[in-house]
């Protein structure tokens, strides 16, 4: 809970959202893009999670819609797929 608490502070500097009136939301998303993320490259990196978060965020749109913002993220996916470890969360574990 305190992981998504701290990237929950992240993502509302990424979206530039200084009050609180949509924690419960950006929770959410943050779950959300954890479970994607962790399904996509077998573990949890703390920016491609803020990415995908903040798609889920911005773009309130249709799946198909959703489907193409997404898929800008598949380069990021695939260089942190080959990169390894290196980039796995700040915590410096890898999640599987």
């Amino acid at each position: 809970m305190a992981e998504l608490h701290r990237l929950n502070d992240r993502l509302k500097e990424h979206l530039r959202i200084e009050d609180s009136e949509e924690d419960s939301l950006l929770s959410f998303y943050l779950q959300s893009a954890t479970n994607y993320i962790r399904r996509a490259t077998g573990r949890e990196d703390d920016h491609l999670i803020i990415l995908a978060a903040g798609i889920f965020y911005e773009f309130r749109v249709t799946e198909k819609s959703m489907s193409l913002a997404l898929d800008a993220l598949t380069p990021l996916i695939l260089q942190a797929e080959m990169c390894g470890d290196d980039n796995a969360s700040e915590s410096g574990e890898a999640q599987t």
